[in-house]
């Protein structure tokens, strides 16, 4: 009868191979060793090693040049799928939150059409009094500006975009912040309202939420722009593109002709430049202006100073011939609105502290989900605890460093 060795005896080919001698009636004796010598009397015994003499050392992986090589591989990974994960958001996240802001804004300027009634009366301004009945006092409708509905309020709906050439059809909301360009074209406040006379400067995102402008710069001379307002329906011929420096405002300097300007970030991705589209007024194609007040105000004093030089002959037709031209001379208008123009990355002061606070919550996602591999021995466990987590504030920190990036970009 043959048994393996304990642990310890004897010295053998392979561990589990040694085989030891039995008398014959089967017991083992111990006073012969594994080749079947007798084992010197008194020597010590020798028996299976105990735990206690056992000296265990964790392992350590030696962090050579390898290791390192291979943490930065690993670096570079997630912040390339984190990359990734950007881009995504701000092709589709983006574009969600435009889309819905823009079946209600929709909804909201069905209702203010709805309930406007403008006045076809500006066609019709007869000025001889016909006293028999009551309505041409009604008719002086043309002097009717100061009873215009109130100014509106930043984010509301001002009108309807229409660029048949690009396919855009768009809401366009009062004010060209972080947060009205999130819902749509915005129209620039220090500049005339859509429907009135001047120059109307719009300005919308061309890569991001929604990018309605992202095929501006397709859009050639004499392209239709159609914009319908509470006061009626504007059709605009495009006369010209170029490119301009962010600092170049006085292409939102008013004018005398009724005109539309268009901006947003050039090229594409980048602040660096502005691309401007301009367009005039086709008249005959279009619903009568709203009158505006601020052309009866333009101060007496100053066209014959600025018109000296350009306006031959007699000084009492000057004045009158010049008195609609100081608007298209003053850049009290353009400078309040070149700081919209100009807005380039990192304006949102304020977006900064909700970053640093979504980005602690996700690093904590992280070494929960990281602890909590370690303490269960199961790595798919831990991701799938700390997924949705994640996700959830990876959203919401995503959305915080579009802030930061310029306006209409």
């Amino acid at each position: 009868m043959q048994v393996a060795a304990p642990i310890g005896r004897g010295a053998g080919p392979a561990v589990g191979a040694h085989t030891v001698s039995a008398c014959s009636t089967g017991t083992f004796d111990p006073m012969v060793d594994d080749a079947g010598g007798d084992v010197e009397v008194g020597a010590p015994e020798l028996g299976p090693p105990t735990w206690p003499e056992i000296d265990v050392h964790p392992y350590r992986r030696s962090r050579d040049w390898r290791w390192w090589v291979g943490l930065v591989g690993r670096v570079l990974v997630v912040t390339g799928l984190l990359l990734l994960a950007f881009v995504a958001y701000q092709l589709w996240g983006t574009g969600i939150q435009t889309k819905q802001a823009q079946n209600r804004l929709s909804d909201q300027f069905a209702d203010v059409l709805s309930t406007t009634t403008v006045a076809p009366a500006t066609t019709t301004p007869p000025t001889t009094v016909p006293g028999s009945t009551t309505s041409p006092p009604t008719t002086p409708a043309p002097t009717a500006p100061p009873t215009t509905p109130p100014a509106p309020q930043l984010g509301d709906p001002v009108a309807r975009l229409e660029i048949p050439k690009i396919d855009l059809d768009y809401i366009v909301v009062h004010g060209v912040g972080v947060d009205e360009l999130k819902q749509g074209p915005g129209h620039y406040p220090d500049t005339p309202l859509p429907g009135h006379g001047g120059n109307v400067a719009i300005a919308g995102h061309r890569t991001t939420y929604g990018h309605p402008f992202y095929r501006i710069n397709e859009l050639d001379p004499g392209d239709e722009v159609i914009l319908t307002t509470p006061a009626g329906r504007y059709v605009y011929k495009v006369t010209e593109q170029f490119i301009v420096a962010p600092t170049q405002s006085e292409v939102l300097a008013p004018t005398a002709d009724a005109e539309l300007t268009l901006t947003s970030c050039h090229p594409r991705y980048s602040a660096r430049q502005r691309i401007i589209i301009k367009a005039k007024l086709d008249a005959a194609q279009s619903s009568p202006l709203v009158a505006t007040a601020p052309p009866v105000t333009a101060p007496p004093a100053t066209p014959p100073t600025s018109l000296a030089p350009v306006v031959p002959g007699s000084s009492t037709t000057a004045p009158a011939t010049t008195t609609s031209v100081p608007t298209t001379i003053p850049g009290g208008d353009a400078v309040a609105a070149a700081d919209d123009l100009q807005r380039g990355w990192f304006g949102d002061d304020a977006a900064w502290a909700p970053l640093v606070l979504w980005g602690l919550a996700l690093i904590a996602i992280c070494l929960g989900g990281w602890a909590l591999r370690r303490k269960t021995g199961r790595p798919w466990l831990g991701v799938v605890v700390a997924a949705l987590p994640f996700l959830f504030c990876l959203y919401f920190f995503f959305e915080n460093v579009n802030r930061l990036l310029p306006p209409n970009i």
